[in-house]
């Protein structure tokens, strides 16, 4: 399980800069109501301000790419999405929430550390996100597809809200998981590492994933036969931000070659 994080609340809005605080709890949600798992039966009678609901497969997603940069062979964030307990999912859910110059936001949040870990880490390659522009329009794109479809973020289930504070949230969040989940350590630790020089089994790389997460599959991607996505699911225990997830299979079966994956070296960015 994951323990609650810093991050910024209304205190902060009239000097954002100054401190980062707790996320104001929902005055409506009880210690209980956080405490229920998003895709139970209790789910769908507790309040979607404190527990995600009905989409309640929380997946956070990673790319390998060659050409979007990043540290030299590390994996890179793609999103948190949230998926409807069946594997569908929603998309684009409020149009008057699509934020644009996300970069800004955070700087006036005081959020400069997180700015500059995700322009590093979290790079845009469109053959593998199917989003086509800059790394900052990936960060919208994920935001206004996804983000805006989490019920526990939505303004409205804030006690003390202030202008695109679920948003820097959101964000801090997305890479929050995304440093708990080192996906080249993972393939590392079972000898799976990038080279030119030979080639794996899809059976090895999913045996390597359930021996490091204790026993869950994440969804493996390939783009034209080559490791290129990582899909880790979770139920969540409260909100987006600051709840517990607790890790599940995905739902999703592989686009993998059985045999034949390559996994290449990438050159630093």
């Amino acid at each position: 399980m994951l323990v609650p994080r810093l991050i910024l609340g209304a205190a902060a809005y009239l000097s954002l800069a100054a401190a980062t605080l707790h996320s104001p709890p929902n005055g409506n949600c009880s210690r209980h109501d956080l405490n229920v798992l998003s895709c139970s039966p209790e789910s769908l009678t507790t309040d979607a301000c404190c527990v995600e609901s009905p989409g309640g497969l929380l997946l956070l997603t990673q790319l390998y790419s060659k050409t979007a940069g990043g540290p030299e062979n590390t994996w890179t964030v793609h999103g948190l999405w949230n998926d409807y307990c069946n594997g569908s999912y929603p998309s684009s859910c409020d149009a008057s929430r699509n934020y644009v110059d996300i970069a800004s936001t955070l700087e006036e949040y005081g959020q400069d550390s997180l700015l500059d870990y995700m322009k590093e880490h979290w790079r845009n390659d469109p053959v593998i996100t199917t989003s086509n522009g800059t790394d900052e329009e990936l960060w919208e794109h994920e935001w206004s597809k996804h983000g805006t479809c989490m019920t526990t973020l939505r303004p409205s289930c804030y006690t003390h809200y202030t202008p695109e504070l679920e948003l820097v949230q959101f964000l801090h969040e997305v890479v929050h998981l995304h440093k708990q989940l080192p996906t080249q350590d993972y393939l590392a630790s079972c000898g799976i590492v990038p080279t030119s020089n030979s080639t794996y089994a899809l059976a090895d790389i999913e045996a390597c994933f359930i021996k490091v997460t204790g026993g869950y599959l994440p969804h493996i991607g390939c783009t034209n036969g080559s490791l290129s996505e990582v899909w880790y699911y979770h139920h969540l225990a409260g909100r987006v931000n600051g709840g517990h997830y607790v890790p599940t299979n995905t739902t999703y079966g592989s686009n993998c070659p059985k045999t034949g994956i390559v996994y290449p070296p990438k050159p630093a960015s």
